[in-house]
């Protein structure tokens, strides 16, 4: 490596390092990296770019990926559970014998993509392309959404979202609005189909009041009206 280029790395290094110290987000990024990786869990992440990497038997467990790439790598085994993929492009990867549940993945790329012997079970496939995607099967359970819902929200609805979008602990990572008077229809429409308006309505204001956990996923939502109305 040219002495340039250390320096470039070295510079660019620290520049992460005070991004991060004043609490902004750095882009993860890596490439061609051959030894097997964990995978990760309870993160956001924005703009990754991940390219050629090996993530056989790693668990991705309750994370949102927000834009980027993760392309050409390897999923052979992993776990994939309660995590969303927003307009991720995702072309190329290997998902043989992957195990993906509880999982939303919006206006992302399989392109080349080989399920070969995958369990998809309660997964979310909204606006997706599967151009040459090899051995995709879902289960029943896994829904596609191409349509855009049309729903018209109550007052007391809206209202109540726009409190949640200033609350960090629910809205800091925009999973169901988008700006605090512009609400993501994509992902309320799941949650209304599986219940009222009344029931969110309620189940909202006593999050407002006293929710301490950090939600990530669109699934946390889930999961936490489950618990609260035990259906």
């Amino acid at each position: 490596m040219s002495k340039a280029k250390s320096q470039r790395k070295a510079l660019q290094k620290i520049k992460k390092s005070k991004k991060k110290a004043q609490g902004k987000l750095v882009p993860f990024s890596l490439s061609n990296f051959t030894k097997p990786l964990k995978g990760i869990s309870h993160k956001y992440e924005y703009k990754v770019n991940i390219h050629h990497c090996v993530f056989s038997n790693a668990n991705f467990v309750t994370v949102r990926y927000r834009s980027g790439h993760i392309t050409h790598s390897s999923f052979k085994k992993a776990n994939i559970h309660n995590s969303d993929f927003i307009c991720v492009n995702l072309k190329h990867n290997i998902f043989n014998a992957t195990t993906l549940k509880d999982c939303i993945f919006f206006g992302c790329n399989f392109e080349g993509c080989n399920f070969k012997n995958s369990k998809i079970d309660n997964v979310y496939f909204i606006q997706c392309k599967f151009v040459d995607t090899k051995n995709f099967c879902p289960s029943d359970s896994s829904y596609f959404i191409n349509k855009y819902p049309l729903i018209n929200l109550s007052s007391e609805l809206k209202a109540t979202l726009h409190q949640m979008s200033a609350v960090s602990k629910l809205e800091k990572y925009k999973i169901l609005t988008i700006t605090s008077k512009k609400y993501n229809l994509w992902t309320l429409s799941i949650l209304l189909h599986k219940y009222t308006e009344k029931e969110l309505v309620v189940f909202f204001k006593k999050l407002l009041f006293s929710n301490k956990t950090q939600f990530y996923t669109v699934h946390d939502y889930i999961f936490a009206l489950q618990n609260y109305y035990k259906r």
